[in-house]
C-alpha cells in the first residue's frame, strides 16, 4: 500500500503526494484541530455530473478529530479551515485561514450546502481550498490536522475500515 503525506502552507504547496490503495470498506475523511482554537472546516468534491459540491462548515474544538460526514464516498476532495477569531501574542485580533488552489461556494453561516459549487451561488462568495490527496480506484480514506507554525496542515492517508 502506498501512502502520503502532504504539507500544505497558507499559500503554497510543499510536498506532493502518492496514490491511496485502500480496500472498498469504509472510507472516511477525518479532520483534526492541533491549533490552539477553534477551526471551522468546510469541504468540496465532485459530483457524478462533474460539478462540484461544497458544504460547511463542521466545528472543532481544540484536541479534537472527527469525520466530516461518513456517507461521502469520493476519490478525492477539497478542503478549507478558518480558525476563530483569537488573540496573538501581541494581543491583537487574528484569525487563520487554510486553503490554496481551487475556489468553491462558501457561506458565512453555520450550514450550507451549494451545488455548482464552482460558481458563486445565491449568497456565498468564492474562497480557496486545499485538494487532498487522490484515490485510484477506491473511496479516499484521509486525516486531515490543523496545526500551528507557519499555518501548516497535515493530510495522511489512512486504510479504509472494515
Amino acid at each position: 500500500m502506498a501512502s502520503f503525506t502532504l504539507r500544505v502552507g497558507f499559500g503554497a504547496l510543499i510536498a506532493a503526494a502518492g496514490v491511496l490503495g485502500a480496500s472498498r470498506a469504509r472510507a472516511e475523511i477525518t479532520f483534526c484541530n492541533k491549533f490552539g482554537h477553534v477551526v471551522n472546516v468546510a469541504i468540496a468534491y465532485p459530483q457524478t455530473d462533474g460539478s462540484f459540491l461544497s458544504r460547511g462548515w463542521m466545528s472543532l474544538s481544540d484536541g479534537a478529530c472527527a469525520p466530516f460526514d461518513t456517507a461521502i464516498h469520493v476519490k478525492t476532495f477539497y478542503f478549507r479551515g478558518e480558525s476563530v477569531s483569537y488573540r496573538d501574542k501581541d494581543g491583537r485580533m487574528t484569525r487563520d485561514f487554510w486553503g490554496n488552489g481551487e475556489k468553491f461556494a462558501i457561506w458565512e453561516s453555520d450550514n450550507y450546502q451549494y451545488y455548482n459549487a464552482q460558481q458563486k451561488v445565491l449568497k456565498s462568495t468564492l474562497a480557496e481550498f486545499t485538494q487532498g490527496p487522490i484515490s485510484g480506484d477506491d473511496d479516499v480514506s484521509a486525516k486531515v490536522t490543523f496545526a500551528p507554525g507557519g499555518s501548516l496542515t497535515e493530510i495522511s492517508t489512512k486504510p479504509a475500515t472494515q
